[in-house]
């Protein structure tokens, strides 16, 4: 059975918003959802909806509206003022102005049925109080449970709990939550609701990819953020130049740019910013390895193959220096068909590049095949690691002009200093044409790699601001 764990779920939701179908809606869908599912074994009873302060109270009050021809009680495991989202004060205040009582505590008598909807998806440890006595209660009660989305205080990706809600039904919502199926205990039958998700935006990249991907520490120091290598240059010089800004602007710390001596001032003046180290030389070889891996060693994240141009040697570099690497970006005349186990790569290849190095394997094979994450560029990107798949249809036509491959290349490094390789890819998609869009919106189509960069911190900011709702 196909699950989504809770992380997920999240830049799912986020995405949803981001595509038109709002977190309102979905709770409406999924507050309905309970509620048929009681009505289908129930009629006429007593139903108690015991509520906590996020969104998953907010599903149990859309649960209390739905639930007609019943004898409905509410009450909130907290205080009014204390909702946290949006949807759930909406949807508390829609039963307010209908005239339901809210009552404030955890109910005596439970009735025939209690929902409960204390705590979703996002538990993680033991629940605090008033939580921890209301789920107590609610397990010493005889009324038949009813859990929304997860029983209360299960970690829905674990099933690792040391207090929970122990429920006769669990209805959840879109897919199965891993965590659900290693903990039958205390889950009772379970059922999986449509809430309107349609496949296509589930397996679209949006806002909810980079919220979720992007860190920033407030106590963090220098370095904590990411420290980047990037390794490339040759007949090219603004390609690694490009990458090192993007990287900048995507939110690395540090950015050590590596390219042949001959080159390491051209690139060194492209901006104050950059660190530069040079390999003697007009190409990168054979003789640089120990070089190259002495400095990957101090950094997160190596990114190699951009701007290298005709290089017999390049793929054999490649090769060799990633054995050393956790983390890699491989972009350009750095792609290679099969990487090393314990290594984690991101590949960016467009089109062509792609059959040059996979033929015309489809890219899902190709990405299983190679160990690896494959970015796939073009008019849709694909993201995939072998079994997941996303698209992302941000960008537009402006997103030909030369070096947005190597900024793209930059973003996925930064993002995959602090995630996975799958995630950070799908983040730096959707990131990547955003920032072309937002240049649209400036410059039309006509704009340039560069003009790209420094759109980068803003369109993460929107990113962000998004997802604070």
């Amino acid at each position: 059975m196909e699950t989504i764990n809770s992380r997920d779920m999240q830049i799912l939701d986020l995405n949803c918003e981001f595509f038109g179908l709002s977190r309102l809606q979905l709770m409406e869908n999924a507050g309905k959802a309970v509620a048929d599912e009681i009505s289908k074994r129930f009629k006429n009873c007593k139903v108690t909806i015991v509520a906590g302060l996020g969104n998953n109270g907010g599903d149990a009050f859309v649960t209390a509206r739905h639930l007609r021809n019943f004898d409905v009680e509410v009450f909130l495991v907290g205080k009014r003022s204390e909702v946290r989202t949006r949807e759930a004060r909406i949807n508390l205040s829609i039963l307010e102005k209908a005239g339901l009582e809210i009552k404030e505590g955890i109910p005596e008598d439970f009735g025939d049925v209690v929902v409960d909807g204390l705590l979703g998806t996002g538990i993680r440890g033991e629940p605090k109080e008033p939580i921890a006595t209301a789920i107590d209660s609610i397990n010493k009660s005889k009324a038949f449970v009813v859990a929304i989305d997860v029983p209360s205080g299960l970690n829905s990706d674990t099933g690792e709990y040391k207090k929970a809600v122990v429920s006769n039904l669990t209805v959840t919502f879109h897919k199965m939550k891993p965590g659900l199926l290693k903990a039958p205990e205390i889950c009772g039958e379970i059922v999986v609701a449509n809430i309107g998700i349609p496949e296509g935006i589930e397996k679209q990249c949006g806002v909810g990819d980079v919220s979720f991907t992007y860190k920033r520490f407030p106590e963090g120091h220098k370095g904590d953020h990411g420290r980047v290598l990037v390794v490339g240059g040759g007949e090219y010089t603004g390609a690694p130049a490009l990458a090192s800004l993007a990287a900048y602007a995507a939110g690395a710390d540090i950015v050590t740019t590596l390219v042949p001596e001959t080159i390491k001032n051209v690139i060194a003046s492209f901006s104050p910013n950059m660190i530069v180290r040079g390999l003697e030389g007009e190409k990168i070889g054979l003789k640089h390895v120990e070089k190259i891996r002495k400095l990957a060693k101090l950094h997160d994240v190596v990114v190699m193959g951009m701007g290298v141009g005709e290089n017999e040697e390049f793929e054999a570099v490649v090769l060799e220096v990633i054995k050393s690497c956790k983390k890699v970006v491989l972009d350009a005349q750095g792609l290679i068909k099969e990487v090393p186990d314990g290594v984690e790569c991101i590949m960016t290849p467009h089109k062509g590049e792609f059959r040059r190095v996979f033929g015309d394997s489809d890219v899902k094979t190709a990405a299983k095949r190679a160990k690896s994450v494959i970015l796939l560029k073009g008019r849709e990107d694909f993201v995939t690691d072998g079994e997941r798949l996303k698209v992302n249809r941000s960008g537009n036509a402006g997103m030909t002009v030369g070096g947005t491959g190597d900024v793209l290349a930059g973003v996925c490094a930064a993002f995959f200093c602090n995630d996975d390789a799958f995630h950070a890819a799908c983040a730096a998609a959707f990131l990547n044409g955003f920032a072309g869009d937002l240049c649209f919106e400036k410059y039309g189509y006509n704009y340039t790699a560069t003009q790209l960069i420094e759109e980068i911190p803003i369109a993460i900011k929107k990113c962000l601001d998004f997802g604070k709702g």
